[in-house]
């Protein structure tokens, strides 16, 4: 038994020293680029989740507008449970009229889940748009796990 509860406390805290699972899902002529993504890793019940990103654009632009897509796995198949566009000028005044290539730090805080909120895999794909044109500027997709 004292060998199982090793082998388990051991693997929880390799779960939560582990890296961000993140991909920049931007296409090849993406003017936004994602450096690096950091998020509290799993997310606990009863606990806030913390989402770090460091980006660059290649342009300037006033107006960005970012369509979340959310996402639970189950059984092997990611079903999307939330679709919504925000104002990205508004939640993240920074990258709005920034300099071209210079590193912007985001950061973004969630409060804890609803106590119903189902434990599993969970993903956010991000896509940003040009406010103005509707052009896509590019893509960040996140996976992590919510645990007890």
């Amino acid at each position: 038994m004292q060998n199982f509860v090793v082998l388990l406390t051991s693997f929880y805290s390799a779960a939560a020293l582990s890296p961000t699972n993140w991909t920049d899902c931007g296409l090849s002529n993406a003017t936004i680029h994602f450096d690096s993504v950091v998020s509290t890793n799993p997310v606990h019940t009863n606990e806030k989740q913390y989402i770090n990103k460091t980006l660059e654009l290649d342009s300037v632009y006033n107006n960005i507008t970012c369509e979340y897509s959310q996402y639970w796995k189950v059984l092997g198949t990611w079903f999307r449970f939330l679709d919504l566009k925000v104002h990205t000028c508004a939640e993240h005044p920074q990258l709005c009229n920034a300099k071209p290539h210079t590193q912007i730090f985001v950061e973004t805080i969630h409060p804890p889940l609803n106590k119903l909120t189902p434990h599993g895999l969970y993903r956010s794909k991000q896509h940003y748009f040009d406010g103005n044109t509707g052009d896509l500027l590019g893509c960040v997709d996140m996976i992590i796990p919510y645990v007890k």
